[in-house]
């Protein structure tokens, strides 16, 4: 890392202009110029009057997303995630966003999340169910297609509770499976998402005529109130809020499952651990927290899948005004682009770092790191306020699922990625499954 001297210069790259987030091999060859010029580089834009610079070392992450977080606004792509989620907390700025987040972040309190473990432990053992037919037989199943839908609907659960079986009658099936079902996230997808709206517009009123408020993250939304002005959000908002989750609580979640169950799958002595874990832990009940913070090589194993396979592979920020990383200045208007693929593959910071090692996230190797070597869920106030919800759900997933199947590669290990708004395998991932032990 350069210190800083007392004339900042730009930074060094390419000499031919290139709009990064327009490539289709947008991850190769920010790795291709990773490796040519360092940890932070220039690329001058052909559509845009501001260059991009990429940046894939701790220090200045820091400084991006903690230290000097208040210059920098949200960057490309913003636009598309307001097309599909509005004004929610993913995509809303400054005050506006400052206040929702005070809104909403109790509700994903380690307290508030607990009572929302049931929905997590019924999909899971709904999906154990579906699954040990095919893991008697050693069949082939689409696990994309599975963790999906089981995330999918645990997330609605959370948010909806009893106002979901009753959407579910009324239109016969599940209005909200094309979140599954459809993996595009372009102006069509967007339209026919963000009607979805007029239905969790007919859920509020519903509640608020039978004055019925269970306990659900639609309620805690509801009943928010702003601590200055005492204000409730107003509908509009509170869509855009209930959207937000659902895509986001959704999302992230199906993909990082869909790493753990390939990762499991190319490393079987691995798996041996996490299965002896689960069928010690022995979930023949909805658990707690106690019983997630017992679990050892569970979590380990999930945060070397988000390590390797961070769903949220690029953070993208602009500049307000001038700053500087190190030596290298950063002109005000600039685009910042932060790839955690490749920072939490650095190997000054990570030993063998393309190997999966989840005992690297033991709580000595943790304390011994840098704190922004590793951000899959972001850092800094816009840290992901489900952060705790995630963990709690992909923790109790594989401990219940991994008690009862085993999962091998159908075919070549290599997998093609995904890098559009999230990192996901670009097809449908398909294993075969065999009863555990």
């Amino acid at each position: 890392m350069r210190i800083a001297t007392a004339q900042p210069s730009l930074p060094p790259g390419p000499e031919a202009p290139c709009d990064l987030d327009r490539l289709d091999n947008k991850l190769e060859r920010m790795q291709a110029l990773w490796q040519q010029y360092g940890d932070c580089y220039r690329v001058q834009a052909e559509s845009r009057t501001s260059d991009t610079y990429v940046i894939n070392h701790p220090d200045w992450v820091k400084r991006v997303l903690v230290s000097n977080h208040r210059n920098y606004s949200k960057g490309i792509g913003i636009e598309r995630v307001r097309v599909l989620l509005g004004n929610g907390l993913m995509a809303s700025e400054g005050e506006r966003w400052r206040k929702q987040r005070r809104m909403l972040q109790s509700a994903f309190h380690r307290a508030n999340i607990e009572p929302f473990f049931s929905c997590y432990y019924q999909q899971a053992r709904r999906l154990a169910e579906r699954w040990l037919p095919s893991a008697r037989c050693g069949n082939r199943v689409n696990i994309t297609e599975a963790v999906s839908e089981a995330t999918l609907l645990a997330v609605l659960q959370a948010l909806f509770s009893e106002d979901l079986l009753h959407l579910q009658k009324r239109h016969g099936v599940n209005p909200f499976q094309i979140v599954s079902e459809d993996s595009r996230r372009d102006l069509q997808f967007a339209m026919r998402f963000r009607a979805l709206g007029k239905l969790v517009q007919q859920v509020m009123d519903r509640r608020r005529r039978e004055n019925r408020f269970p306990a659900d993250l639609l309620t805690h939304c509801l009943q928010a109130r702003d601590k200055s002005s005492g204000a409730a959000m107003a509908d509009k908002q509170l869509i855009d809020e209930i959207l937000t989750m659902i895509v986001a609580g959704h999302e992230t979640t199906a993909a990082s499952l869909n790493w753990v169950w390939y990762l499991l799958a190319r490393h079987p002595q691995v798996y041996v651990r996490v299965s002896q874990e689960a069928r010690k832990l022995a979930l023949d009940a909805v658990p707690d927290w106690s019983v997630l913070e017992s679990m050892q090589w569970i979590p380990r194993v999930i945060k070397e899948a988000l390590r390797l396979y961070p769903p949220g592979w690029l953070y993208t920020r602009r500049a307000v005004e001038d700053d500087c990383f190190g030596d290298y200045r950063i002109p005000a208007g600039s685009d910042v682009f932060i790839c955690s693929y490749l920072l939490h593959r650095h190997p000054a910071f990570w030993d063998k770092p393309e190997q999966f090692l989840p005992g690297r996230f033991s709580p000595e190797q943790e304390a011994g790191r840098h704190r922004f070597a590793c951000i899959p869920f972001s850092a800094g106030p816009r840290r992901c306020i489900g952060e705790s919800f995630a963990m709690a759900e992909m923790m109790i997933h594989v401990a219940v699922l991994a008690a009862s199947v085993r999962p091998e590669l159908d075919g070549s290990p290599a997998i093609e990625l995904e890098t559009e708004i999230n990192l996901r395998p670009r097809h449908p991932l398909y294993l075969r499954l065999f009863h555990a032990g």
